[in-house]
């Protein structure tokens, strides 16, 4: 049997050959030879069928901090940026399932007064994504996931489920143990770090997104920070900027003028100009300043 029927006889609504461009914020990417917007209850055997008949799988949220190239990729991709959207509150915990974007549970923690959710309102993923790369801030202070995260529902390739708590997803800087592992999250419970007035945290919302749009070029085609901050040091975009690589352009990929460490699509980046640019900005930092810059952005390929 091949593996559309054996896809199709669990995944009605399973799609094929999508681009996969409009599903990134870089607006770069190649078909998906699978593609399928996963329900709750069914991703554990969807998962589980895919390893047992050796499918590749790829989860996608909302697409932002990946690249993919022209070529797409060949196997199933779950994307979760329109599925896995419930998300509810008990009194003691915030329930958001995998495909909830930040920026949503931002404001919906508001609504209860739970502080310490503020610094998401500019993060372009979801919490499964989130939870994975331990998404989060370091312009002021170092805030993450990690600081909110109480537990996550992890799904493994065989298709079996367990909760883990924060503490045990070794969550560090832009990490974690289930990075690279192919293991997704399919639910997560949130708890608070203070409390206060919607309002005050509302307040507090509109200051990280004005600063935000300040400095970072939000109305632009990119994947986000392109590089993490070297450890000990200054700021990624510090050291690109310096180097004095702003406006430089290498086919439709330019690093941005407003934001260094972001490179912005403009006229029709394919992904081996992102990675060409790439390349050239950390060899560009090396010369300079003898810092090896570490891509934070990952691949699909």
């Amino acid at each position: 049997m091949s593996k559309e029927k054996l896809l199709r006889k669990i995944i009605p609504d399973l799609k094929t050959e999508i681009s996969l461009a409009p599903y990134t914020t870089w607006n770069i990417g190649g078909p998906a030879t699978f593609f399928w917007e996963p329900s709750y209850d069914a991703v554990p055997s969807v998962i589980g069928l895919c390893t047992k008949e050796k499918i590749p799988v790829y989860f996608l949220g909302r697409g932002s901090n990946v690249l993919i190239n022209e070529k797409g990729l060949d196997g199933l991709v779950i994307c979760t940026k329109k599925a896995l959207q419930e998300i509810t509150f008990d009194g003691n915990l915030i329930h958001a399932q995998s495909g909830v974007p930040l920026p949503k549970l931002a404001k919906f923690a508001a609504k209860q007064g739970f502080g310490g959710y503020e610094f998401l309102i500019g993060i372009p993923g979801t919490v499964g994504g989130g939870i994975v790369i331990n998404a989060g801030l370091t312009a002021k202070k170092r805030l993450e996931v990690s600081d909110i995260l109480e537990e996550a529902e992890l799904l493994y390739p065989d298709g079996s489920l367990e909760w883990k708590k924060s503490e045990d997803l070794g969550l560090q800087y832009r990490s974690s143990n289930i990075l690279d592992e192919n293991i997704f999250v399919r639910k997560a419970r949130f708890k608070s770090t203070w409390f206060s007035s919607e309002k005050e945290i509302r307040n507090k919302i509109a200051d990280h997104l004005a600063d935000r749009r300040r400095k970072q070029p939000l109305g632009k085609s990119t994947a986000g920070s392109t590089f993490k901050q070297p450890e000990g040091g200054r700021a990624a975009g510090w050291y690109i900027d310096e180097a004095g690589l702003k406006g430089h352009r290498i086919g439709g990929a330019v690093v941005s003028t407003k934001h260094a460490n972001w490179i912005e699509n403009d006229k029709d980046a394919t992904s081996e100009d992102v990675l060409n640019l790439m390349d050239y900005i950390v060899k560009k930092v090396d010369e300079k300043f003898g810092i090896v810059l570490e891509k934070e952005v990952r691949f699909l390929f």
